[in-house]
């Protein structure tokens, strides 16, 4: 069976060799040492996701990314930012340019892995049938997204969160499902702040669907029927 291919796009050589190692042993595994190298190689060899770093040389992460997404050969593929800048703001700046995901530094090792296959069986996703609620219809098969008729443009983890939200319209979901449906594993303070600046870029994207995707404080959200 062929493995799934990770590119590791991080200027650190110690960092580099680790993540190399490690996943190896489960991925194919190929590497960038900053984010012009690493955009070629997404375009040439193409892979299942992309682990990238913020703090590169010649072109910063968030750049990358953005490039990255804004390209019709590589917007597909699902990333991971793996960065020492881990605020609020770093976090919402980084999922802004189109990241699917967001680890903070010093990382746990079994966590990222769980997130990497999670986010692969994401993306591997197909076969599930249209969720529709009123106005909005989610085709997975397509991974696309109708509101009101017009094709919503929205990450890959969005994408997940509507769909779960959607799926359980009228119903309050707690962060704790979000992660578990989403993110495959449990809830961590870091992933509870991901999850609200998801959900705001949700919003900011379709304002339409403000109405419809309600807080639950300390809880959760909702999406009305």
């Amino acid at each position: 069976m062929e493995r799934p291919r990770i590119l590791i796009i991080e200027d650190n050589s110690d960092t580099r060799r680790f993540l190399e190692i490690m996943l190896g042993k489960e991925f194919e595994v190929f590497t960038a040492e900053n984010g012009v190298i690493g955009i070629d190689y997404a375009r040439n060899k193409s892979p299942d996701l992309i682990l990238l770093d913020i703090m590169l040389p010649i072109l910063s992460g968030y750049d990358t990314c953005s490039l990255l997404k804004k390209d019709d050969k590589t917007k597909h593929i699902p990333v991971i930012f793996l960065s020492a800048k881990n605020t609020v703001n770093d976090i919402t700046q980084g999922l802004t340019t189109g990241a699917d995901d967001y680890i903070p530094k010093p990382f746990d090792y079994k966590e990222l892995v769980a997130r990497i296959r999670t986010r692969l069986r994401k993306s591997a996703e197909t076969s599930a049938k249209p969720v529709q609620v009123g106005d909005l219809r989610i085709d997975p098969s397509k991974r696309e997204v109708l509101f009101e008729g017009k094709k919503c443009q929205l990450t890959l983890t969005e994408f997940d969160i509507l769909r779960f939200l959607a799926q359980n319209a009228g119903e309050v979901v707690s962060r704790e499902k979000i992660l578990k449906s989403v993110w495959g594993d449990d809830s961590e303070e870091a992933k509870d702040r991901t999850i609200d600046v998801h959900i705001r870029a949700l919003r900011r994207k379709v304002p339409g669907l403000t109405k419809f995707i309600i807080s639950v404080y300390g809880v959760g959200y909702k999406f009305e029927k």
